[in-house]
């Protein structure tokens, strides 16, 4: 039984007030008390018996209280079950932690509510507990939400027993533990990242405590000791480096713990050099640990002392060309001898070149130190590439030699006598178009000849070719240039990079104006040399000329003289590449050609006036002919509506007249019905009348008859109203320009094409509110014409016209012919408008209605626009000024006259 229940509560304060009544009973029974005394007894003791009652309620009210401020306000979850493992009352932060409400977890068992991994051991521990056992315990445990995600817990479990130790229920306590979880598996990852993060350093990393043991390290001593990160836990620094170098090591871990200043330590141990970085790592406690890592600076310091070397041939490169400028080349040549000689520790050095043949080699340079301390024998300054000594093998096998101990040397001659003693030596060819130009050499190192000292001296070698060719060519162009200065032609060089700056130009420049020093500056620069009407075709004539890979091009264009008189000039150039195939360079000559250019195009003229002509002839006679072909039709027209005139006239006279008399016919039958109807059907005779009318379905032809007179005057009107258009279409020989009314216009023309139309084609009319426009009216119903007869014959079965009409702008209209034909093939877009180029088969078309329509617009100072798209259908779209300009006006006066 709960001890905290009401039916408990009511024993605990009801049974002493019946133990008192009892021994009032007993006393009246036994010592004779008189009635009044026992009643007083008796109301004495039911007094204290309500008073213990009333206590005892309020003392269980107020446990109560304190027990469900502890239970519902808990930051915990809790719960009580009963021994089948169901909830019997649970807390709200139980409900929070497992994501149900109170009525879902009331009665739910709590193998329900646990994760299918933690099932097993939760029910051993609750089949030990009920089996007395132990009187509780406590897990880790995982509880599935009702949205199925899963909560980490700490579970508590007690068992509440009876005094004779039967299990009642049992108390359970849930601590949502997800976060702890959540931090502790953060903080192994945190902890795997760091060593994967320090495993990745370079050279060695590690953190010592203040005794200098490791606490962790990185793989680098896996590299550096051959020893496994987890092998240096917990050693000091002597355990690896006995010794100084260990003693060292802990009195600067020491210095650093005391100082709490980084430092970075140089140290050497084994023939190599390290670099060590050592810092403080302060503790929250207010210990600290040792940090640092070390790398391997060996190659770094080998490589400072290349760097110095590198900037020393650096400093060579730049004062060679400033040497050549101030000395004779010989001179120059034994400069850059020396400079090689000093680079590479060498006693001797020289450079010969190679002559063109190829097979014979002249003497030309040896250093200072060479002449003064080591050679003194004679030589010839030319003689045969086959009689030099090992030395010559550069040239010979097109690569660098290297002979660091020379008298073990294999294949070498004979050294003349006064030549210097070699020990070692190094020669490198240098090479120029594929063919060895130059071949320099040094010797006597103190130690062997390295990589280091090939690639300086072949730099050095090639750098001083390079400035020694480059002088013999610009004397060669100084002597040539004089011959070219005194010509008229005009030499350049335009550099291959944005804006083709001048690179070089001819003295003679100054016949146009302008000095190699102001074109070369930019002033002016090439895009204002050449005319502007020229700029673009030229500019990408060479890109295009360049980009195929092409060696030189020759083309004609203007040029603009510095006084701005335009000169003609051919351009005949050479494009210099590099080895990659790269344009470098434009180098080419301007020769003046504006005599004969002036003559050409005196030529070209006349002829392009002629042929202008030639096209306006015939597009005079094309008109003349269509003109000609509408004026016949229209004079038909004409003659036909004139001739149908009459006809239809008295034909809608008569109707007019039929009608009067068939109303009056009618009176007349009704007054014989209404006399009929008066005599009765007595008479024979009238009997007979009836039977005929009845025959005769008199009553419809009493309706019917009208309406075949009302689509009579009906037809008739649409004949007057066909005659009227080809009346208003037979002034196509008419030429005043007026202001017309182009819906009129297109009206009437759909009126007279419409038999061609109507079978397959539904037409379409969207017209906007658009002004009278001043034309003449007649062209652009030919116009109109034209774009419908093809809109019909671009519909094969059956299609959609749709004619559409607009305001664009303050003063122009737009008229659109729209079909859902076959359109029109992008090849043949822009040949449309040509004079006799048509799509239609043989016998079909002439290929000159849209030329005239093209033409008519144009006459109008308008546009004829064209859009189509294969299977979908085409649009055309005449553009008209509402008000044409003097020319119009003119040409209306003319005309009219």
């Amino acid at each position: 039984m709960n001890p905290n229940s009401p039916s408990v509560a009511f024993l605990r304060v009801f049974l002493p007030a019946v133990l008192l009544i009892l021994v009032g009973i007993w006393f009246w029974a036994e010592q004779g008390l008189s009635p009044w005394a026992f009643s007083v007894l008796l109301i004495g003791l039911a007094a204290l018996g309500a008073r213990q009652i009333v206590r005892g309620r309020r003392d269980e009210r107020r446990a109560e209280q304190e027990f469900r401020a502890i239970f519902d306000h808990a930051m915990v979850g809790m719960a009580r079950s009963d021994t089948a493992q169901r909830c019997l009352e649970v807390n709200p932060a139980l409900c929070r932690i497992l994501g149900r409400s109170n009525d879902e977890l009331v009665g739910k068992a709590w193998p329900e509510l646990t994760h299918p991994d933690d099932l097993a051991m939760s029910q051993a521990n609750f089949e030990r507990l009920m089996a007395g056992q132990s009187d509780g315990y406590s897990m880790e445990q995982r509880f599935l939400r009702a949205d199925g995600s899963v909560v980490e817990t700490h579970v508590s479990v007690r068992a509440i027993r009876s005094a004779s130790g039967r299990n009642k229920s049992f108390a359970v306590v849930v601590q949502d533990i997800s976060n702890w979880i959540l931090a502790e598996r953060e903080w192994e990852q945190s902890a795997k990242t760091l060593q994967r993060f320090i495993d990745h350093f370079p050279g060695t990393a590690y953190v010592k405590d203040a005794d200098s043991r490791i606490l962790i390290a990185n793989r680098g001593f896996v590299r550096q000791l051959g020893l496994a990160p987890a092998a240096m836990i917990g050693r000091r620094s002597q355990d690896f480096f006995p010794g100084e170098f260990g003693e060292k090591i802990l009195a600067d871990d020491a210095r650093i713990m005391a100082s709490g200043q980084t430092e970075v330590i140089e140290e050497s141990f084994g023939g190599r050099h390290y670099q060590s970085t050592k810092f403080v790592i302060p503790r929250g406690d207010g210990t600290a640990d040792l940090g640092g890592i070390t790398l391997d600076v060996t190659e770094r310091r080998m490589a400072e002392q290349q760097l110095y070397q590198r900037d020393r041939r650096s400093a060579v490169f730049l004062e060679l060309p400033i040497k050549a400028e101030a000395l004779p080349e010989k001179d120059f040549m034994q400069y850059g001898l020396e400079c090689a000689e000093e680079l590479t520790g060498s006693a001797v050095a020289f450079i010969h070149l190679v002559n063109d043949d190829g097979n014979s080699i002249e003497l030309v340079a040896w250093s200072r130190s060479t002449l003064e301390k080591y050679c003194t024998a004679a030589f010839d300054k030319h003689y045969p590439l086959a009689e030099a000594g090992i030395w010559a093998d550069a040239v010979r096998q097109k690569m660098p030699v290297v002979v660091n101990d020379y008298a073990a040397a294999p294949g070498k001659h004979g050294l003349p006598e006064g030549h210097s003693v070699l020990l070692r030596f190094l020669s490198i060819p240098v090479m120029d178009g594929g063919a060895v130009r130059m071949v320099a050499g040094v010797g006597n190192k103190a130690s062997d000849y390295t990589d280091y000292d090939v690639e300086t001296l072949q730099l050095i070698a090639n750098e001083t070719w390079r400035i020694v060719r480059r002088q013999r060519i610009e004397n060669a162009l100084r002597l040539a240039m004089q011959v070219v200065n005194a010509s008229p032609v005009v030499c350049f060089r335009w550099a291959a990079s944005e804006g083709w700056p001048v690179v070089f130009v001819s003295e003679n420049v100054k016949q146009w104006g302008y000095t190699p020093d102001d074109l070369k500056a930019g002033k002016p620069p090439f895009s204002e040399l050449v005319h502007p009407d020229d700029l673009s075709r030229i500019a990408d004539e060479v890109s295009r000329k360049t980009a195929a890979g092409l060696d030189g091009y020759e083309q004609e264009y203007r040029l603009l003289t510095a006084e701005n008189q335009v000169i003609w000039v051919v351009d005949r150039t050479i494009v210099r590449r590099d080895a990659e195939g790269r344009a470098l360079f434009y180098d080419g000559v301007l020769t003046n050609i504006t005599e004969r250019k002036t003559q050409q195009l005196a030529v070209s003229e006349t002829l392009a006036q002629q042929k202008l002509l030639n096209k306006r002839l015939e597009e005079a006679h094309n008109q003349l002919l269509q003109s000609e072909k509408m004026a016949s039709i229209g004079q038909l027209a004409a003659g036909v509506a004139h001739e149908l005139n009459n006809p239809i006239g008295f034909v809608h006279s008569n109707l007019g007249t039929l009608d009067g008399y068939l109303h009056d016919l009618m009176a007349i039958i009704e007054a014989y019905d209404k006399l009929a109807g008066e005599m009765g059907t007595s008479f024979p005779a009238l009997e007979k009348v009836l039977r005929l009318k009845d025959d005769c379905d008199f009553a419809f032809l009493k309706e019917d008859i009208f309406s075949l007179l009302s689509e009579s005057k009906d037809g008739l009107g649409r004949v007057r109203k066909i005659v009227q258009d080809l009346k208003s279409f037979s002034r196509v020989g008419e030429q005043e320009w007026q202001e017309a009314n182009l819906h009129q216009g297109i009206d009437s023309t759909l009126n007279i094409v419409w038999n061609e139309l109507k079978y397959k084609c539904k037409v379409i009319k969207e017209y906007g509110d658009i002004p009278p426009v001043f034309c003449l009216i007649s062209q652009l119903n030919q116009v109109f014409m034209n774009l419908l007869v093809n809109a019909g014959h671009a519909i094969e079965n059956q299609g959609t016209i749709t004619i559409r009409t607009y305001r664009r702008g303050d003063d122009a209209v737009c008229v659109e012919v729209s079909d859902s034909g076959v359109g029109i093939a992008p090849e043949n877009l822009n040949r449309i408008f040509e004079p006799f180029y048509t799509t239609k088969p043989v016998g079909q078309g002439t290929g000159l209605g849209l030329s005239l329509a093209y033409s008519i617009i144009e006459r109008h100072h308008g546009h004829l626009e064209v859009e189509s798209s294969l299977g979908k259908g085409t649009t055309f779209r005449v553009i008209l000024p509402v008000h044409q300009g003097k020319t119009a006006e003119r040409e209306s006066v003319e005309t009219s006259l």
